[in-house]
């Protein structure tokens, strides 16, 4: 992207006429244009996990993977795993009002080279604010509390047709954070 200095008539003065001279500024590329391919990969994998924890709210806000993306994130057992907790709050009545927040995602183990590329990612989620409710009263249902509401989950993406996608996860409630 370039930007240009304004233009000024030829009636100008000379001071106008010497910025109009000035030779165009350029924009500073980003910071990711200059990551090693491996570092891009990694925060390539970071932003769809993000996304995914965006989506997966979506979904069981509504009881529908229709009309969010999480097609887009989630496959394999990730996937099916979302599909069948949808379908049992659907069954049941109800739905997650609030939202889960995974901070200080990191990858932590990558396999970037083989034919289906892989990272693990281990986060912090918080499911403090994630709430199942009756979609009827919108009241909260009670469920059997946990002992931490802020835990870590690690979770294995793979890289299928040039788009990250959360396969698994694994939740680790004996590990607060």
């Amino acid at each position: 992207m370039t930007l240009t200095a304004a233009c000024t008539s030829s009636s100008g003065s000379d001071n106008e006429k010497e910025k109009a001279a000035t030779p165009p500024i350029t924009a500073v590329p980003s910071k990711s244009a200059t990551l090693d391919p491996t570092e891009q990969a990694k925060a390539d994998a970071l932003t769809a996990y993000k996304a995914y924890w965006t989506e997966l709210p979506k979904a069981y806000a509504v009881t529908a993977i229709e009309g969010t993306d999480l097609k887009k994130y989630a496959a394999a057992d990730a996937l099916n795993k979302a599909m069948e907790e949808i379908a049992n709050l659907k069954t049941n009545g109800r739905v997650m009002t609030g939202e889960p927040v995974a901070s200080n995602s990191t990858v932590t183990g990558a396999e970037l080279e083989k034919k289906t590329p892989n990272v693990s990612v281990s986060a912090c989620l918080d499911v403090s604010n994630w709430k199942i409710t009756d979609k009827k009263t919108g009241q909260p249902v009670p469920v059997a509390s946990s002992p931490v509401s802020k835990y870590v989950i690690t979770s294995l993406m793979e890289r299928w047709e040039g788009s990250w996608m959360v396969l698994k996860y694994e939740l680790h409630a004996d590990q607060p954070c």
